[in-house]
């Protein structure tokens, strides 16, 4: 049996939930976080569970377990706790023996920008902090260190640039490993009194001013292309260097543009709402309304276009796209929404809400999503939708996304099983899926990205909270 600090079963009676009666019960959101919390209590017995050798991502051949990341880890897993511990202080337990356990893990990962490593650690440490400044020592310390670190990292992409050689890869801009969600990390820590001073200052500045820069054109080949151009030999994958011979521009939330018009929309909000900051945010957010493409059901944005879509006369015919957070039209949406708020620029909000209401009137089987969880699952989705229609007040806009929102909650609870360890299992394509009657391998992650914990986060009612845990997916 487990329970929860209240000393409830909320595991079985989530079940009970369930099987109540002689038809199944739909879960509630509630139940279902219960459900979570309470799988996922014990750090010791999370990690022997996700560490198991068969429980392997089926691209990768990886175990499904990185104790210092958000996406599958320990950091990721305090995020809940943290945040339940908000309007629960029973959870304050859970949420600290999580915190330790990640401290106590630091060195087993390197630093891979916000969702590895003592960056993540810090997110958590954040989010634990709760009102009452919890773990300030801490906070401090990681707040020092993520300060040098991309000071560091600034100097390194300084020294590269000066060789006059155009082209950036993703760690220069990216959401989840680059220096954009590290970025955001320090918006939070230059405006608390504990874990600010010079040196978070510093970077933060130099890190605003790296993001404006990488807005400006760059030439290359004769044309004057955005400066977030990832030239072939800077691909992640060889597949991608062979997909894309001349470069790409990435277009998603995790991966590419929308995470730095997120996180300067933050600055921005933050008071640091000078001139070439602005522009920045105008040049990011015109670009991305450019490649706005059209389908039978309206507007949407693709994942990444080639160099040569970018340069031609005509935008192309259909391309790849998720409707998800990771890539395509909501994780777009969210971050444009947002922008036109923080600019007043309503056109922004217009097309923002007018694509998201697109792609949730396309047929699910389009959307290219699997699972519960968050990068590309209907949590993530489920978490921008619950964001954007808080906020929108046409009355038509919000009913359709209200509409939405209540699909993607119901969706994402009938991916509930209470007989997994953690409620909920990570769906992932493998590379035979397509002639394999089963199309996904369930794998048991507990973090944030990836894994239970963040399905539980995306059923939690939307609220301004001085941290919110969505500010690590951009949203906030």
């Amino acid at each position: 049996m487990t329970t929860d600090p209240h000393g409830t079963d909320t595991s079985r009676s989530a079940a009970d939930l369930m099987t109540a009666g002689s038809a199944p019960a739909p879960l509630t959101a509630e139940a279902a976080v219960a459900l979570v919390a309470s799988r996922l209590a014990d750090p010791q017995q999370v990690a022997s569970v996700a560490s198991r050798e068969d429980n392997r991502d089926p691209i990768y051949d990886a175990v499904m377990w990185g104790p210092m990341t958000l996406a599958n880890g320990l950091p990721g897993t305090a995020l809940l706790y943290g945040e339940l511990a908000r309007s629960d202080d029973a959870w304050r337990q859970a949420a600290h023996q999580h915190l330790a356990a990640a401290g106590r893990a630091m060195n087993s990962a390197p630093s891979l920008g916000l969702f590895s490593g003592p960056a993540a650690l810090l997110a958590a440490a954040q989010t634990c902090a709760g009102p009452e400044g919890h773990y300030g020592s801490l906070r401090k310390s990681l707040a020092g260190w993520l300060a040098q670190d991309q000071t560091d990292r600034l100097d390194a992409f300084r020294d590269r640039s000066s060789a006059g050689t155009p082209g950036v890869d993703w760690a220069a801009y990216d959401l989840i490993n680059g220096l954009a969600g590290t970025t955001r990390l320090l918006l939070d820590s230059a405006t608390d009194a504990v874990e600010s001073g010079p040196a978070v200052e510093e970077a933060l500045g130099r890190s605003l001013r790296h993001l404006v820069s990488l807005t400006e054109p760059v030439r290359v080949r004769g044309r004057d292309v955005p400066g977030w151009w990832v030239p072939a030999e800077l691909q992640v994958t060889e597949r991608d260097r062979t997909t894309y011979p001349r470069g790409d521009f990435n277009l998603g939330m995790a991966h590419g543009i929308t995470g730095p018009l997120a996180v300067l929309t933050s600055a921005y909000e933050r008071g640091h709402a000078d001139a070439a900051l602005r522009d920045a945010i105008v040049r990011i957010a015109e670009w991305l309304l450019g490649w706005t493409l059209h389908d039978e059901a309206g507007p949407y944005w693709p994942a990444r276009a080639s160099w040569d879509d970018e340069v031609a006369d005509q935008r192309p015919g259909p391309l790849f796209t998720r409707t998800a957070w990771c890539y395509g039209t909501p994780g777009v949406a969210a971050a444009l929404f947002r922008a036109g708020r923080a600019l007043n620029r309503p056109e922004w909000t217009t097309a923002a809400v007018d694509s998201l209401r697109a792609a949730l009137r396309r047929d699910e089987s389009d959307w290219a999503i699997e699972g519960a969880t968050v990068c590309h699952g209907y949590g993530g989705l489920l978490r921008i939708v619950a964001r954007v229609a808080r906020d929108v007040t046409d009355p038509q806009a919000r009913a359709e996304l209200d509409l939405g929102r209540a699909l993607l909650l119901r969706r994402t609870l009938d991916c509930a099983d209470p007989d997994a360890p953690f409620g909920f299992r990570h769906l992932m394509r493998f590379a035979a899926a397509a002639h394999s009657p089963v199309p996904h391998r369930a794998v048991d992650t507990a973090g944030m990205l990836e894994g239970a914990a963040g399905v539980a986060l995306c059923l939690l009612p939307v609220h301004d909270s001085p941290l919110p845990w969505d500010r690590t997916l951009g949203l906030a």
